[in-house]
Order: structure tokens, then sequence, then C-alpha cells
């Protein structure tokens, strides 16, 4: 399951066998109903804290087995503040060529005769479910639960898709294509048509984006609703930040994991609601709605309005609506969402009533020479019929007629001119509105820095380039002579060779027509050429699981790889690097049959010796 070499390491170091999971309801973290745990077999025995809901894996670690403490985790699941545990079940789908019991003579729900096909794999992902579902009924049936099945139906089922399990498209011996990728998609629909057969409602998807695009390629529409669970993130706070990415399924993005006290920690991303705000007019606040909706919801959703009413009222399905006619103000409304699924958040809606707005223009940048004559139409929105400008501010050097038409007094000398004041309209909508107006200033364009070695410094030249001006502009230097030299064209020299450092000139521009402006050029310089940075190897993490007896196909990621080095590990096995991109290993592994499973280390010798090292997984 997720951080899987996390979950081994804690498993080796506890006993598996039906041990009961100690409950510690004090813990030192404040629970909410948004935060908890997912456990499963590496936590058996241990001690595990108080939380908002739980969430417990089915299985052993791949499919087609049994999580041995999966009723104890179950009664900590039940204790935490949701009393709703959820369920996580492993997939995966190895074909024909690398498991013993693949379907070879099943009819239902797909006709099955052994071959490797996308009906065989949909078989397997229909058993694959049907043994977790009665497991977890098993389990719920041991814990006492007065109605297993409803339990077990009514809770939240989540099929874990990692590359850390076997699939046809990571396996050496189908390997990345297309048709592998479909048999691995018909795996997942398999699993999710079972246990909406036996009337499970929520179900969705723990991946990541990655691991999701190697195992399916691009998966049909099929998947376009199911909400997602992604790990991946250090933080609660970035966990909170990540429910806004965008989902790899293109469902809800659920749910967010994060370590914490020592396990998988997780936060449930709230409900979206959109709208958030508009703005309309007095005249149109009348008989006014307008409905919310919630973003990626998979069941029907319940608004429950908590402030805003009378001026505002939300009804349970969202729809907004005033309790008359409105004077100009900003009323707000809020409250919480909820869904059959259990999923909740909360909503705030702004309407803005009676306000105009501005909008563009609102500035220009004018020459010296553009003043005389020159005007601009203002424009609002939010405004109901024909609208009054009053000027406050500005004049006379920039009016604003009624109508709000911007005209200068005359010819303007250079600088900055606002023009202020407020609107209104018949209706009793009202606003402001600004406009500015930069005249004369011409703007420096790049380059406004260089960098050169000291031995090329002798002979350095760089032109300077500017804007709005009118006509031939003059630069005169005001600073940084004598080691960097401004003509009155533009042209920076410097004055010979300049050692190490950093030289900076300034100066004024102006052209014939009063425009002005200034000019900044930054010069580094460097004794000598710098020579490239070589990271050296480093092996961060494997793609894949080594398989006592077999030869598989695993990638080894990280930087600085080169000239295929040498992979070695423990006794019994043997490793051959078949490719070497720099980031990326494909490394073929040979086990002994009688190899112990477990967490081991690959050796990266490169060939100048340097070398790195990377745990992996032996199952």
């Amino acid at each position: 399951m997720r951080n899987h070499l996390l979950k081994v390491l804690l498993g080796l170091s506890l006993s598996l066998a039906g041990q009961v999971v100690g409950i510690s309801l004090a813990s030192a973290q404040t629970t909410t109903a948004s935060t908890g745990f997912d456990v499963s077999y590496p936590q058996c025995g241990r001690t595990l804290p108080a939380a908002g809901f739980g969430i417990v894996g089915v299985n052993d670690g791949h499919p087609f087995s049994t999580n041995p403490c999966l009723a104890s985790e179950l009664t900590w699941a039940k204790s935490t503040t949701s009393g709703a545990p959820s369920f996580y079940m492993n997939t995966g789908s190895p074909g024909p060529a690398d498991s013993s019991i693949w379907p070879t003579n099943q009819t239902t729900p797909e006709v099955c005769t052994g071959a490797n096909s996308p009906a065989c794999s949909y078989d397997w992902g229909w058993s694959d479910a049907q043994m977790s579902f009665s497991a977890a009924l098993s389990a719920e049936a041991q814990d006492g639960a007065s109605s297993p099945s409803a339990a077990v139906t009514g809770a939240k089922w989540w099929l874990d898709v990692e590359t850390g399990n076997m699939w046809e498209s990571i396996e050496a011996n189908y390997g990345p294509s297309a048709a592998s990728q479909l048999i691995d998609q018909s795996m997942l629909l398999g699993a999710i048509a079972y246990l909406k057969s036996v009337a499970v409602t929520n179900v969705g998807i723990y991946s990541t984006s990655q691991q999701w695009r190697t195992i399916t390629g691009t998966p049909p529409t099929a998947f376009s609703s199911i909400p997602v669970w992604v790990p991946g993130y250090a933080t609660l706070a970035a966990a909170e930040a990540a429910c806004a990415m965008t989902s790899f399924t293109g469902g809800r993005v659920a749910m967010i994991q994060y370590p914490s006290q020592g396990l998988d920690g997780d936060y449930i991303c709230g409900l979206v609601s959109t709208p958030g705000a508009t703005s309309i007019s007095v005249a149109a606040t009348s008989g006014y709605s307008v409905q919310l909706v919630v973003s990626g919801a998979t069941s029907a959703v319940t608004w429950v309005q908590t402030t805003g009413s009378p001026s505002l009222l939300v009804s349970s399905t969202g729809l907004v609506t005033t309790s008359g006619a409105l004077p100009a103000g900003t009323y707000g409304a809020t409250g919480s969402t909820s869904d059959t699924n259990g999923d909740v958040g909360l909503f705030s809606f702004l309407l803005n009533v009676g306000t105009i707005v501005q909008v563009a223009p609102t500035s220009a940048t004018l020459k010296t020479t553009q003043t005389p004559g020159y005007s601009d139409q203002l424009v609002l929105s939010g405004n109901f019929g024909a609208t009054t400008f009053t000027q406050t501010s500005g004049a006379p050097s920039l009016l604003v007629s009624s109508t709000g038409l911007v005209t200068t007094s005359g010819a303007l000398p250079a600088g900055t001119y606002v023009a202020s004041g407020t609107t209104s309209d018949t209706s009793g909508d009202v606003g402001v509105f600004s406009f500015s107006i930069v005249v004369g200033s011409i703007t420096q364009n790049t380059p406004t820095t260089g960098s050169v070695t000291s031995t090329a410094s002798s002979t350095f030249s760089q032109q300077l380039n500017v804007s709005h001006n009118d006509g031939t502009v003059t630069y005169v230097q005001t600073s940084g002579a004598p080691s960097l030299l401004v003509s009155s064209t533009g042209l920076v020299n410097s004055s010979g060779t300049l050692i190490a450092g950093t030289y900076r000139v300034k100066g004024t521009t102006s052209d014939p027509y009063g425009d002005v402006g200034t000019f900044v050029y930054t010069l580094s310089v460097s004794a000598t050429k710098v020579a490239p940075v070589i990271v050296g190897p480093d092996a961060q993490y494997v793609v894949g699981h080594a398989v006592a007896g077999r030869t598989v196909v695993l990638q080894i990621i990280g930087v600085g790889f080169s000239g295929r080095p040498t992979v070695t590990s423990h006794e019994g096995t043997t490793a051959l690097v078949l490719s070497d991109t720099g980031t990326v290993l494909d490394v073929r592994v040979r086990v002994d049959a009688r190899s112990r499973n477990g967490v081991f280390t690959f050796t990266l010798t490169m060939p100048d010796g340097t070398v790195t090292r990377v745990k992996y997984n032996q199952h």
C-alpha cells in the first residue's frame, strides 16, 4: 500500500500473528472529523492513536490475501470520532505468466478460458474484490456488528493502484503497451463492478498521477467520475492545499495522505461549491436567484444555511434567492454542504448589490506630443441604464464629463496625472472611478544586465534600448564611470580589463519633445568560466518489487547514472542493467527460489568507481 517501504519496515519489527491492536484514545494531536489514519498489516500489534476517522487495509499487502489484524484494526477504526470505518484493498493484474491462480475456466461475469485477455483480467478483478469483501464481512461479524453486510456495503472502499504490486504494464513478461494497459484497466473495472453489484455505493482510487498513467495509460471515461485519494504530501497544510489539484481520473479529489505520528495520516477534502460571488443592480434584486453547484460530488448534496437570512435565502437544494428588493450593499450567505456518502463542506456566497464597477480602460501612457486633444471613454459594468460621472479630483489637467469622457486641458508636461470620482444611475446603483495617464515617461527595455569573464571584459560593449520616446534619445550617465562608460547614444563600454565583481551604471534619458526617463545597467564579471556542476550518482527509489524464484524487470529512479553501472544485492540475487537514461535504470532481477522476503539493498557501482545504494522490497 502507500509508503510501502515504511509499512514493510514497521511490519518486520512487529508480529503479524493475529495480535490485538492497542487503542489509545488520548492523543497529543488534536483530532477532527476531517483528519484520520489508514492502517493495515504493518501496524499489527501497534497502539493506534485517537483519530477523526480510520481506514483499514483488507489485504496482507497484495491481492487475494487477508490482513491478519483486520478485525482488531477494524475495532480501532470504530473507536474514532466518525465511528464509520472505510476499507482499502490491494489491486494488480499479473497475467497468466506471473500468477498460478489466474482464472482458467470462469464464465461469469466474463467468459475466461485462461488467456491473457481483458475478459480474464476483468474476472480476476471481480474475484479479488469478492475475496476482499468477504474478508471485511468476516471481520465485521467477528467484531459483533449487528449487520455485517450493512456495515461493509455502507463503508467507503478504496482501490489501491500502485506500481508496488504486479501489473502487466510493468512486468517483464509483458511490459508497457496499449494492450497491457487495457488489461490492467479491465482488472480495476472488474473490481469496481463487483463492489457495485453487492450494493457498495462509494468506491474510489488511491494512486498518484504518475503511477496511474504508468498502469492504465489513458483510461476510458468509465473512471471519470471516480473520486481519488492522493499520497505524497509532507504536512497537513500541504495536504489541505493539495485538495485544489486536478484529479487524475477526472473525478473529485476526495482525500490527501501525509505523514502523521509515525503513521499515514489522511485529510478529507471538503465539498467545494460555486459560484462564490456575483454582482447585480438594485433593480435586479427583486426575484433574483442563482443555483449553487458542488463540483465533483458523486451523490445528491444538501445545503444547510447558517447565516445571511432573511436578505438571502438558500434552499436545501442550493438555490439562492433574495427576500425581495434590496438596497445597494453587500450581502452574504454561509452554511454547510453534505452528500449521502458522508462528504461534507462549507459554502459561502456574496451578492454585491448596486455596485457599479469600472472596467478597462483605467490608464494610458502618452508621449508629451500626444496630450493635446487626447480623449478616452470610461466604461462601467453593473449599472442599470444611463450612468452619471461626477469628478472629485484631477482637474484641470484631466477633465471627466458627466458621460465619462476623459480629456486633457491641453499640452501636458512629463508626469503622472490622475482623475477620480463617483458614478451613479437612476436605480440607486453607485460606484467609483479612477483614470491615470503617464506622460512623457521613456521606458528602458532589455537588456538591463550582462555577464562576462575578466579576460573578455576589455572588449565588452552593449547597446541600451528604450520605448515611448519621440525621436532621438540622448543618454546622460550619472554614475558607474570609469569602469563602465555610456555614450550619448546609449552604447555601454568597459574602460579596459575589469577584475571580478559587479559593476552598475545609471543615468537619464530624454528626447527633443520633453519626454524623460532613467536607465540602469548591471555587468557581472567572473574571474574564469564556471565549470558545469557534475551531479554524483543518487539512487532514490525502486519501481516494482523482486519475487523469489522469478525474474522481473525493476526500475531504479535517481540522477547521475552513467555507463550502465554494476548492480549487486544479497546472496541469491543477480541483477543486470538493461538500459540507462541517466535518471532511470531498467534492471533485470533474478532471485533464488529459497530467498526470504523482506527489504533489501541494491548497490550501484558506476564505471568511475562511485557508489550509491537504494532499498527495495521482495515478496
